[in-house]
């Protein structure tokens, strides 16, 4: 069975995007829900090779290679990702030598990852960092196959507001569902999609 870890990066304990991700989590397929809040990462203070990666941050990164893919709930400030998401990723280079593999050996290396964020803004915000984070994370060897802005977040980020989110979690369950190497995807889907329209055109 595939496992999904889906991974607020903001460092607030009380993160609109872990909270996001609570009520996306009713109807989807994840396997943990987690936030950096918990974790004590401090801010990038090393710049060479051999440097000593913190154990909270090894122990972090280690866990995640665990997982067959990843939903990344990334917030934005200024037009970019949040800098908690760009100090776990610095970590994640220094970790790696400094990506001198270029791009292999991150936990999300060759893995499907998909990349949401939920705002208290309307719909000029939220969005604007995925160009950016998309290239960052593709350098860092990642497949991202879907993004996805939810906004009004203080509106709809709302206890027991799961249905709200309901068709964004088929959606994502789709693509977390998919594999270039399960090659009935498609054809279970047509088959799905063909016998409704048999049905309708012989009633």
């Amino acid at each position: 069975m595939t496992s999904v870890l889906a991974l607020s990066t903001s460092q607030c304990p009380s993160s609109l995007n872990h909270r996001g991700l609570k009520l996306l989590d009713a109807n989807c397929n994840f396997t943990k829900v987690d936030c950096l809040s918990n974790y004590d990462i401090p801010v990038v203070n090393v710049n060479g090779m051999g440097d000593t990666v913190p154990k909270v941050v090894d122990d972090l990164l280690q866990s995640m290679y665990d997982y067959d893919k990843f939903v990344f709930a990334i917030p934005e400030f200024t037009g970019m990702m949040s800098s908690s998401t760009k100090n776990l990723l610095d970590w994640m280079v220094v970790a790696s030598n400094m990506n001198l593999s270029h791009g292999k050996g991150y936990p999300f290396t060759d893995k499907h990852v998909i990349v949401l964020t939920f705002t208290p803004s309307g719909d000029e915000g939220g969005s604007r960092h995925f160009k950016q984070t998309k290239e960052i994370l593709k350098k860092l060897g990642a497949n991202v196959i879907h993004t996805e802005a939810f906004t009004n977040g203080w509106n709809t980020v709302a206890p027991y507001n799961e249905h709200h989110f309901l068709e964004a979690a088929m959606r994502i369950n789709n693509y977390i569902a998919y594999s270039p190497d399960n090659s009935d995807h498609f054809k279970v889907s047509y088959d799905k999609w063909n016998d409704g329209w048999n049905n309708y055109v012989n009633n």
